[in-house]
């Protein structure tokens, strides 16, 4: 085929030319043109029609000139014609998407029907809902698009009127029927057939008895249904000024001897002078343990703009939750909010999508939707406590220590501090006012004893081989004993609870440190790893 009978094949806006492009297509006779007037109800009026033909002739014309030229200059004039072709578009509607009051979509597998919930305001568009599913999050500017593509329906050439054999389109049984009902009382009827052999950018469509050549980024939406409609976000991220407190978070489940349980370190957070870690929340349950915050983020604060990958069911029955495992979830997750709201999520059986991505089908209390939601997102599905806490054994920041009681080995010794800063910090060991710096050097060390791992067993039934006692200045106090294992481990307790292990060598340090601190001659050994 030349490219100026290409070009004009394409440029086809005529109803005379457009059906002829369709039944070379199809095989059959060129179609005969009926008079019709173009209105919401489809059609099309004898002066438009005639004006739409002469103005299609100059095309031609044009588009036969400019293939000429692009040949010259080494272009394309399909590339001409493309651009011809939207300067040429027919509008079939005209209306506007906010007039839309409800939107009826039947389509191949299922029907639903649009209704608008709140008007457009300024540059935001209005806001729909489905009947039967206002119990779900909608995407709301997907939606929307549905009724502002009705209203804005363009056609790129008029292909047959009073069209007889609907079936060579695809419109014999539509993809899709949409009927849009507008705020005045009037109404839009369309049909979706199939997309055009001869460029997928187009769609055929049924409107009032005529074919036309829609653009099928205005028709491809109405292929969608509830479930793609449905927003995947579970639950909204709230803007900064009413992100609420998570006051705690408890993960059940069957892979677990104990449950995690984290819970919000109000102390800590109003005393913020007093602590050195970075997380706001700690670890309670099996044991107690700092929060390494970039690791325990996405279990404290995932919730709030929580993703899903997909809908796996919309309004499930029970033979869903059964299912997908959710009628006994193999891991509940449950997030309780300073404001009031408490989350709980249900987790069951895990699967792989078709691009690989493992996911776990999610269910959230009160919400009609089971999702399918990625394991990175769903973290609470994985998580062990030694994945999240922090290696961090003590801490206090040395200006807000009232008292500190150290044993190790076969020293102990009492200190007293008064003071919020290094210019009036005063320290008393054993009722004698020593050097501040040279406090603050053994404090050093003490800080820096970080666990290995945790423990979670039984401690030894004996006398601790090391004892810290620290208590701040708002009266706060907590005691870290540790129990020698063997030479090279030594286990750690918390206010009688197990907690870590941490390395033999560091107890060894400790006595050291602690005999040798009133001779100023000798430095201290600050590290033991």
């Amino acid at each position: 085929m030349s490219e100026e009978k290409d070009t004009q094949e394409k440029q086809g806006y005529t109803a005379e030319n457009a059906s002829a492009e369709a039944d070379t297509i199809f095989g059959g006779e060129p179609a005969q043109t009926a008079e019709g007037q173009p209105s919401k109800s489809g059609g099309m009026r004898k002066n438009t029609r005639l004006l739409i033909i002469c103005g299609a002739v100059l095309l031609v014309l044009a588009g036969t000139l400019t293939a000429m030229l692009l040949q010259k200059d080494g272009g394309t004039a399909e590339n001409s014609s493309e651009t011809e072709a939207t300067q040429a578009a027919i509008s079939l509607n005209g209306a506007s998407g906010a007039e839309v009051v409800r939107l009826e979509v039947k389509g191949e597998t299922e029907s639903y029907t649009l209704v608008q919930t709140a008007p457009a305001e300024g540059e935001k568009r209005a806001v729909f809902t489905i009947e039967g599913y206002e119990d779900v999050r909608m995407n709301d500017n997907l939606l929307s698009t549905l009724p502002y593509n009705a209203s804005a329906l363009e056609a790129e050439a008029l292909v047959e009127e009073n069209a007889k054999d609907l079936e060579r389109y695809g419109l014999e049984d539509p993809r899709a029927e949409v009927t849009a009902h507008y705020a005045d009382g009037s109404e839009f009827t369309f049909g979706i057939g199939i997309v055009s052999p001869l460029d997928a950018s187009q769609t055929y469509c049924l409107i009032g008895g005529d074919v036309y050549l829609v653009r099928t980024s205005l028709t491809g939406n109405f292929s969608f249904t509830p479930a793609d409609l449905v927003s995947t976000t579970v639950i909204a991220e709230p803007e900064n000024k009413d992100y609420p407190i998570v006051q705690s978070v408890r993960i059940e489940r069957k892979d677990l001897e104990e449950d995690l349980y984290i819970e919000y370190d109000y102390e800590g957070q109003e005393n913020g002078n007093e602590s050195g870690s970075a997380a706001t929340h700690v670890l309670v349950e099996p044991v107690f343990t700092y929060l390494n915050l970039e690791n325990s983020l996405a279990i404290t604060n995932g919730f709030f703009g929580l993703t899903a990958k997909e809908i796996a069911a919309l309004h499930p029955e029970k033979a869903d939750f059964a299912k997908y495992g959710l009628d006994d979830p193999f891991c509940t997750a449950t997030t309780a909010c300073d404001d009031g709201n408490t989350y709980v999520l249900q987790i069951g059986d895990s699967y792989t999508t078709e691009d690989g991505t493992k996911c776990y089908y999610t269910y959230l209390e009160g919400v009609n939707v089971i999702y399918g939601i990625t394991e990175e997102n769903d973290a609470w599905a994985t998580v062990q406590a030694k994945d999240i806490f922090s290696p961090l054994i003590f801490d206090t920041y040395v200006w807000s220590l009232a008292s500190v009681d150290v044993m190790a080995r076969d020293q102990k010794v009492h200190f007293d501090c008064e003071g919020t800063d290094k210019e009036d910090f005063v320290v008393k060991k054993d009722g004698k006012t020593v050097d501040t710096e040279r406090f603050r050097q053994l404090y050093q060390f003490i800080l820096s004893l970080y666990a290995d791992d945790l423990y979670l067993d039984e401690i030894p039934e004996q006398e601790p081989d090391a004892e810290i006692t620290l208590t701040t200045q708002s009266g706060h106090s907590y005691t870290v004993s540790f129990y020698q294992k063997s030479a090279l481990q030594t286990l750690v307790a918390r206010d009688g609870v197990p907690t870590f292990t941490i390395r033999t060598s560091s107890l060894d340090t400790l006595a050291h440190d602690l005999e040798i601190f009133d001779d100023m001659e000798q430095a201290f050994t600050l590290t033991w790893q």
